[in-house]
């Protein structure tokens, strides 16, 4: 079965907003909401309101009721895993087990600066990762556990209550591109692999990919089956090409063209059958769940229009 995720707003809007679209999008059928893990905004003025994840989230435990909860993905070197796996426990008994964890090395080296948290290089980055991962499961599923690394240490970190969802939520692990260390980290350690929404391969670049990390799954003697894979996409959807075109005009960049917008935006425009068929060429290669991330999803038309129509047609 295909899934179908949605980007919640962060950036310049106040909680009531976010709030509204995560219970409409809940009321028209999408799986799960997700939220970013960024202290200032990835585009745009840095001096823009930005919500923080974790905060937000926990709110939208009590707002909504069956939705899972999604964080795309949270930054490792914002939190000591031992904190975030009491955090992420807390989170699912409260959600009565309806936390997706997403987890990811960084990589947005300006957030680091502003807020003067070290951004070590990429392969250190990963490394604290994986033992974060490992630290993060071991607390979930024993009682006094104990773990001794290069970056991080615990001794009898009790983690009370333990997670509702057995052995413990869905990890998934974000990378934009994907290299050997982040490929690694994926086979050993996640139940989904995610690339986020502001980067959207083409079919034989994410059939490159998915035969790479096939090796790395078996280099760890683990099924790639049963990795979920997550594809983020950004998409504009309207009822019919005028109102697309209409869309697209108000959403661009003065400076990209129209008829550039699609591939320059790394992004889908279509209505309701076109984003059908080309959501499907990835369904075809093996992507079993979507993060869709819609410009304008504080209209809450897209949402409307995305669960009426696509979102049924992939059950």
């Amino acid at each position: 079965m295909v899934t179908f995720g949605v980007c919640l707003p962060q950036v310049d809007v106040d909680y009531d907003i976010v709030k509204r679209v995560a219970l409409e999008c809940e009321s028209v059928g999408f799986h799960s909401a997700w939220l970013t893990d960024h202290l200032l905004p990835i585009l745009g003025q840095p001096q823009a309101s930005y919500l923080e994840c974790w905060t937000t989230l926990s709110a939208l435990a009590e707002a909504t009721t069956h939705i899972r909860l999604g964080t795309l993905v949270l930054c490792n070197l914002f939190r000591h895993p031992s904190v975030l796996a009491k955090m992420a426990s807390t989170l699912d008994v409260i959600s009565h087990g309806r936390l997706e964890l997403g987890l990811g090395a960084g990589w947005f080296k300006p957030e680091f600066d502003a807020y003067g948290i070290p951004f070590r290089e990429a392969s250190i980055r990963i490394a604290m990762l994986q033992e974060a991962l490992e630290v993060m499961k071991k607390m979930w599923s024993e009682e006094k556990p104990a773990f001794q690394g290069s970056y991080y240490s615990i001794n009898g970190a009790t983690c009370n209550p333990k997670p509702i969802q057995k052995p413990h939520p869905p990890i998934w692990v974000g990378t934009l591109i994907g290299g050997r260390r982040m490929f690694e980290t994926i086979a050993k350690y996640a139940d989904g692999w995610a690339i986020g929404s502001w980067y959207l391969p083409s079919i034989k670049e994410y059939k490159q990919k998915m035969e790479s990390l096939k090796l790395y799954c078996l280099k760890a003697k683990r099924e790639f089956e049963s990795l979920e894979k997550a594809l983020g996409v950004g998409c504009i959807i309207a009822e019919n090409k005028t109102k697309l075109l209409e869309k697209i005009r108000k959403l661009k960049p003065a400076e990209v063209p129209i008829e550039k917008y699609e591939t320059t935006q790394k992004l889908i425009c279509g209505t309701p059958d076109e984003c059908i068929e080309m959501l499907g060429t990835y369904v075809d290669i093996g992507v079993n769940h979507f993060t869709m991330d819609f410009p304008d999803i504080t209209t809450l038309e897209a949402a409307r229009l995305f669960g009426e129509h696509i979102i049924p047609y992939f059950k």
